[in-house]
């Protein structure tokens, strides 16, 4: 029999386990069912196996009671009891830059046979526009049950950023798109309890909406890297022209360039074109941020002209600061450019397990900021000067070291006392 207050959330990662944690803070009793051993083991042990603040509180007090993780041989188990089913599987994109939807479709055959009067089956994970409703089909075709009257579906997209997700499943409007008025008010009766704020709509809008959300800012970005590049041609620092731009210019609002990338902004414009005649800014934008690292790889070469041999001090491999995830990261671009041509390269991440810094950074020719940890805001040009090597050169396009300089030599930026100890 289906207990009410129960939950079964499949695919335990960064989507999956802070939502599952955060319920179980609500009062849910939840189930979290995962294809990795390992990691099924590791939250056994009460361990959590990424970065994400706020989590470990909560799994050190709900794991064992109020959470309980199971491999995926628990399915029929788990559907026997709880009545609600959270999907928050990963959907990446294939060789060929298209939607892959297969584990969605294999979990779903797995179910299937073990749906029942009663479930509520909502779908968290990203999905080209028009899935939720063919889903619907193909459940309803094979358990003659009917959505909206005896089960429940919803496409429930999340909108958190890694790292921050536990903080901001309270604070961001919940998303409910539906075939039918019944299954919202039932999905409705889970994210109450979490946020204040819920919008309605029909699936496809939801879809699209967590698309836009991902593609409105991957463009944004890759117009601050594209106007970077344009500033740049006219002699120009683009961190000098930004602030012209924004300060105090309330229509403003141009970000930064930088190494745009992540497992969504990367692959949600090709779940969003998938079908689509309309795809000239999503693919201009994704070539643009994806050529960043060669042109920045460009830039050094023309400052310091051959890189054979010269020692590279990568700082940072995650594909945004202070989380340890590197997927979809323009770092490994950037190292392959230059391990190419000769360099060897040291890449360290204050994150993540890597080279130490002091080792990567001792007698370094080039220092390149791939992602700008907070972790490293105490290194300053002073005490960098004091380890690398005497005219060594700093890529810095996120403009952590506050120059406004993309590239620059470090002895034009430390002051005389650095230079001094480094002699």
């Amino acid at each position: 029999m289906l207990k009410e207050n129960n939950i079964v959330v499949f695919g335990i990662g960064r989507v999956g386990l802070p939502l599952a944690l955060v319920l179980a803070d609500k009062g849910f009793d939840v189930s979290g069912i995962d294809v990795d051993p390992a990691r099924v083991a590791f939250l056994q042990s009460k361990k959590m196996p990424f970065l994400e603040e706020g989590a470990d509180e909560l799994l050190q007090k709900y794991i064992g009671n109020k959470f309980r993780i199971y491999a995926s041989d628990h399915i029929k188990e788990s559907l026997s009891e709880n009545k609600y089913i959270i999907l928050t599987l990963g959907t990446p994109i294939d060789a060929t830059y298209s939607p892959d939807h297969s584990q969605i479709e294999k979990l779903f055959s797995e179910l299937v046979p073990f749906i029942q009067k009663g479930h509520v089956i909502i779908l968290r994970s990203t999905i080209s526009p028009g899935s939720l409703r063919q889903l619907v089909r193909f459940v309803e075709e094979r358990t003659k049950l009917k959505v909206g009257k005896d089960i429940y579906m919803a496409y429930c997209p999340e909108r958190i950023a890694e790292g921050k997700s536990v903080e901001e499943l309270a604070q961001i409007p919940q998303i409910i798109g539906t075939t039918e008025p019944e299954s919202a008010k039932e999905a409705t009766k889970i994210f109450s309890k979490i946020t204040k704020t819920i919008h309605y709509s029909k699936p496809e809008a939801a879809e699209l909406s967590k698309l836009f959300c991902n593609m409105y800012r991957y463009i944004d970005f890759a117009i601050g890297n594209e106007f970077m590049m344009i500033a740049e041609d006219y002699g120009c620092d683009i961190y000098e022209v930004l602030n012209l731009v924004n300060n105090g210019y309330k229509r403003a609002g141009l970000k930064s360039p930088g190494l745009t990338a992540g497992p969504c902004l990367v692959k949600d414009g090709f779940f969003l074109i998938d079908k689509s005649p309309f795809m000239e800014l999503v693919m201009a934008s994704w070539r643009l941020n994806e050529n960043i690292p060669g042109y920045l790889f460009k830039r050094v070469k023309a400052e310091v002209g051959n890189v054979n041999g010269k020692k590279v001090a990568m700082l940072g491999l995650a594909f945004k600061k202070n989380i340890d995830d590197s997927r979809f990261s323009l770092v490994p671009k950037l190292v392959k450019y230059f391990s190419a041509e000769g360099a060897r390269v040291l890449v360290t991440d204050a994150l993540m397990y890597s080279e130490p810094l002091d080792e990567t950074l001792k007698d370094a020719d080039i220092v390149v900021v791939g992602t700008n940890h907070d972790a490293y805001k105490d290194l300053s040009l002073d005490n960098l000067s004091k380890v690398v090597s005497k005219d060594c050169l700093v890529c810095d396009i996120w403009n952590m070291f506050g120059t406004g300089k993309i590239v620059f030599r470090l002895h034009d930026f430390a002051s005389k006392s650095g230079k001094e100890s480094k002699k």
